[in-house]
């Protein structure tokens, strides 16, 4: 709602139509004509650094298979290895038109992308506490993680809500899980992602869910305060 670099602002309770501007002026940005079809696709976004750690062997690995079987798109920004940063590179040539990358770290290009992406992509094999995540929730972008450190503590599986009877009121989950770190089961957890993506009910539940969320130092000195007096 404050965010002073993003062009669009929203709230949990007004999310529409800031969050899709951000969405349509993020895939603009890369000299996309963005028409209806393409800003309704789910939009997989990545800010990382290009290592092994951050599990982007994987996402690089699912990109493909996605692309083949869904009408999802990626925008990844980062640095790192320059093997990864060649195998983006091979994809965004690969896939001009579903693929959308950003050698380098470009700090409004990031806060566009946490914007406007629909889902974080943020796999990590180890994670102590992780800040992208969190970022992602306040911008009510839904994160897929993998269940380690500081993801496990703030990103809450969405399992509950998917069968056909679930009542979309769950207002405890907020993302995805994983819970072994490979490309099977981040390529399964996409796939459950875009399912959710397309009950319109479910996924504005969990984007309200996100936001509202409170990660702050206020929330977290009075739960210290409650243990010491334990």
């Amino acid at each position: 709602a404050i965010d002073k670099v993003s062009p669009h602002n929203f709230t949990p309770k007004r999310r529409s139509p800031g969050k899709e501007k951000n969405k349509k002026a993020l895939l603009e940005s890369y000299g996309v004509k963005v028409d209806d079809t393409l800003l309704d696709a789910p939009l997989l976004g990545m800010v990382s650094r290009l290592i092994e750690q951050k599990g982007i062997d994987m996402v690089l690995d699912a990109i493909p298979k996605i692309i083949t079987e869904t009408d999802a798109n990626f925008v990844i920004i980062g640095t790192g290895h320059s093997f990864f940063e060649t195998r983006l590179k091979q994809l965004n040539a690969k896939f001009p038109e579903r693929v959308f990358n950003s050698i380098g770290y470009d700090e409004k290009k990031a806060h566009l992308l946490e914007a406007g992406s629909d889902i974080f992509l943020m796999p990590s094999r180890f994670e102590p506490c992780g800040l992208n995540q969190m970022y992602s929730l306040s911008y009510g972008t839904l994160p897929i993680v993998n269940r380690t450190g500081g993801l496990a503590d703030t990103v809450i599986d969405a399992k509950i809500l998917e069968s056909a009877s679930a009542s979309s009121k769950n207002k405890s989950v907020n993302g995805f899980v994983i819970d072994t770190p490979n490309t099977k089961n981040l390529i399964n957890a996409i796939h459950r992602a875009l399912s959710l993506y397309k009950n319109k009910k479910k996924w504005q539940q969990l984007q309200r869910n996100a936001m509202s969320k409170d990660y702050g130092w206020d929330k977290s000195a009075d739960s210290y305060i409650e243990l010491y007096k334990a």
